[in-house]
C-alpha cells in the first residue's frame, strides 16, 4: 500500500474522530487541559552522524508540543502534538526530523465499561533511518472491584528504511512496507498505589512488499506473555514488566528467536535532590540485510538537583545497545551529560547543555564526541477548570 494511500486513510478517520465528541460529550461535564511548549535550541555537534573522521556541524532545533484533553481519559477526548526539527550545516548533512499526532477519544459504556480510540501517525526522518507509520488502536477496560480486565487490539501500518551503517551503505530504493495487526487481553489487580498484572499479547507482521531487495520473506508471528507491576512507597515510585517474546518465521528463511524483554524504572526523591533509574529491553523492526529484528537495551541513571523554584540540574549516564539479530552486528552507544534549567518566569526557561558520547559499531572503530547547545522555551497554558455542560431540555 503506497503512503497516497495511507495520507487518505487517515484525512477520513481524522474526520470520523472530529464527529465522535460532539455525540459522546454532550450530557457529561467538561473540563479542558490544553497546555504547550514552544522552544528553540542551538549550539555544535562535533560529529552528528558519528563516524570517523567527521567534521563538526552546528545545530538548530525547533519544537513545538500540545497536549489537549477535554473531559476526562475514560470520557472525552483530546490529542498529543509533537513537532522537533533538527537544522545542521546544509553542506555536510540533511535536517533531522520527528513528527507524531495521536488523535484520542474515550467514552463510557455503562458505570464499569470504558472504550478508549486513538489515531497516532508519526514520521521520523534522520541521516540513518526513515519511517512513517500510521495506527488505530482500540482498548476495553472493564472494572470489577479492586480488578480490571482490559483488551487491546491495534492495526498498524508503517514504511520503513535504513541505511546499512556497518557497510558504509546506502537507503533502499524502495521502502519496506508492514502491515501488523495483534491483540492484548489481559487482568490486573490494583489496592492503594500497588498494581500487579498479566497480559498476552498475539500479533502477526506482513511485508507488502512480498520479499524484500535479497529475494527473502520476512512476515512473522510474535507471541508475547506479559507480567507488569508498579507501586508507590513515601514518595519513591516503581514500575516493572517481564515479557518473554517469542518471534516465529512461516516462510523459515529466518532463524525464529527467543528473547526476554523487560523494563524497570524507580523514582526516589530526597529533599531537592531525585535521583531516577531505568533499564528496559525492547525490539524494533529494521531493514538491514538478513535482519528483521533490532534488539534494544538500554540503560539510564538521573540524578536532579533542584536547587529552589528557579534553577535545577541534571546528571545523565546512559548506555544503548542495539543487536541486529541474524546479521551479527551491534551498535554501542554510551554518553554522560549535564542539563541545567532556570525559570526566567511568565512561563519562560532557558536552558543550557553539554554532553559526551561515544559510539561503536560492529567493524569499525569507535568514534568519540561531543555536543553543547543553549536553549529558551515557553509554556503555554489555556487550560479551563471543569463545568457542566448545557443539557439540552
Amino acid at each position: 500500500m503506497s503512503m497516497r494511500r495511507y495520507r487518505s486513510v487517515f484525512a477520513l478517520l481524522c474526520v470520523m474522530f472530529g464527529a465522535l465528541p460532539v455525540a459522546a460529550g454532550e450530557d457529561a461535564a467538561e473540563t479542558l487541559v490544553s497546555t504547550a511548549v514552544v522552544g528553540l535550541r542551538g549550539g555544535f555537534d562535533s560529529s552528528p552522524t558519528n563516524s570517523k573522521g567527521e567534521k563538526g556541524s552546528p545545530t538548530l532545533t525547533g519544537f513545538v508540543s500540545w497536549n489537549y484533553l477535554r473531559g476526562t481519559v475514560q470520557d472525552g477526548y483530546g490529542l498529543d502534538l509533537l513537532l522537533v526539527d533538527t537544522q545542521y550545516d546544509p553542506r555536510q548533512l540533511a535536517a533531522s526530523r520527528q513528527n507524531m499526532l495521536t488523535l484520542k477519544h474515550a467514552m463510557g459504556i455503562g458505570d464499569k465499561l470504558t472504550l478508549q480510540s486513538s489515531l497516532a501517525a508519526e514520521n521520523e526522518q534522520t541521516w540513518s533511518r526513515r519511517r512513517r507509520s500510521l495506527a488505530w488502536r482500540e482498548r476495553l477496560n472493564l472494572s470489577l472491584g479492586a480488578f480490571r480486565l482490559f483488551a487491546n487490539a491495534e492495526a498498524r501500518l508503517s514504511a520503513l528504511n535504513e541505511r546499512n551503517v556497518f557497510a558504509y551503505g546506502d537507503f533502499l530504493p524502495q521502502d519496506e512496507n508492514l502491515a501488523t495487526l495483534g491483540i492484548t487481553p489481559g487482568i490486573a489487580w490494583r489496592q492503594g498505589d500497588t498494581e500487579i498484572g498479566v497480559s498476552f499479547m498475539a500479533s502477526r507482521t506482513r511485508f507488502t512488499n512480498g520479499t524484500d531487495y535479497l529475494g527473502l520473506r520476512r512476515d512473522n508471528y510474535r507471541l508475547q506473555p506479559n507480567l507488569f507491576v508498579s507501586t508507590a512507597l513515601k514518595g519513591a515510585t516503581f514500575e516493572a514488566s517481564l515479557s518473554p517474546l517469542q518471534i516465529i518465521f512461516p516462510d523459515k528463511e529466518f532463524e525464529n528467536e527467543k528473547t526476554l524483554l523487560y523494563t524497570a524504572k524507580i523514582r526516589v526523591p530526597y529533599e531537592w535532590l531525585t535521583l531516577d533509574l531505568s533499564s528496559g529491553r525492547t525490539v524494533e523492526d529494521t531493514t538491514l540485510p538478513f535482519a528483521v529484528i533490532n534488539l534494544v537495551t538500554q540503560h539510564e541513571g538521573k540524578l536532579t538537583a533542584r536547587f529552589n523554584e528557579t534553577n535545577a540540574l541534571s546528571l545523565s549516564v546512559r548506555q544503548k545497545l542495539e543487536d541486529y539479530l541474524g546479521l551479527d552486528a551491534t551498535t554501542r552507544t554510551s554518553s554522560i551529560g549535564l542539563d541545567y534549567a532556570r525559570g526566567l518566569g511568565g512561563g519562560m526557561t532557558a536552558t543550557a547543555s553539554a554532553a559526551w558520547r561515544r559510539t561503536k559499531d560492529t567493524g569499525l572503530e569507535a568514534v568519540p564526541a561531543f555536543m553543547v547547545q543553549l536553549g529558551l522555551q515557553k509554556q503555554l497554558d489555556f487550560s479551563e477548570p471543569g463545568k457542566g455542560a448545557k443539557k439540552g431540555g
